[in-house]
């Protein structure tokens, strides 16, 4: 027991060390190839988005231009709010979303995980803020490799820019209104999207 708990701490110590003796690496990537997350495409699949605006002071906190929130709507006017933050060189820009519902008046009401498709896997939560309820689910990228463990996207990130590999780092949050009741109904909407989705998250991590 006593070697386990040593071993696990090491670990975490290890990776605690790569973290801040990469952070203070110098960037030798070129910014003109970072993807524009603008292009990602706003109609699939019978969905259609609107850009939903974003404030100068959230682009200032984000340290970064490169996102968007839209609301995607299909025929059956079911509704997705979209949020896709990306970057080739701040890992800082994809950070677990509890830590902003925290400062908002958010209330966190239940945390789990959810597959939404046979390769994505995402952390749900389910959020309320007075009468208001979402229903939540968000996962990370480290290029083409996804999961919805931020740790593990960091560490991605962090070893393959130790040996000079560009990676880009990258935060999907998708989220949709419900009323008490039609929380499995909102799920279903989420997954939906997600399988519609998919295809166009993949190409564009290429």
């Amino acid at each position: 027991m006593k070697n386990k708990t040593f071993y696990i701490a090491a670990a975490v110590l290890l990776f605690t060390s790569v973290v801040c003796i990469v952070s203070y690496f110098p960037s030798s990537f070129d910014k003109s190839e970072d993807a524009k997350v603008a292009t990602f495409p706003k109609e699939i699949n019978g969905w259609v988005a609107r850009d939903l605006e974003i404030s100068e002071r959230d682009y200032k906190i984000l340290e970064t231009r490169n996102l968007f929130v839209r609301e995607y709507t299909n025929a059956a006017q079911e509704k997705v709010y979209f949020y896709f933050i990306y970057s080739l060189d701040n890992r800082k820009v994809s950070h677990p979303p509890e830590i902003c519902y925290m400062g908002s008046g958010v209330t966190v009401v239940d945390k789990s995980t959810v597959q939404l498709t046979d390769k994505i896997k995402a952390v749900k939560l389910i959020i309320e803020k007075a009468d208001h309820r979402q229903l939540v689910a968000y996962w990370f990228q480290a290029g083409a490799f996804n999961t919805h463990k931020y740790l593990l996207q960091q560490l991605r990130v962090v070893l393959n820019r130790a040996v000079g590999k560009q990676t880009p780092n990258a935060l999907i949050r998708l989220s949709a209104d419900f009323t008490p009741g039609q929380e499995g109904k909102a799920l279903n909407t989420l997954k939906a999207f997600t399988r519609d989705i998919e295809p166009s998250v993949s190409n564009f991590f290429k």
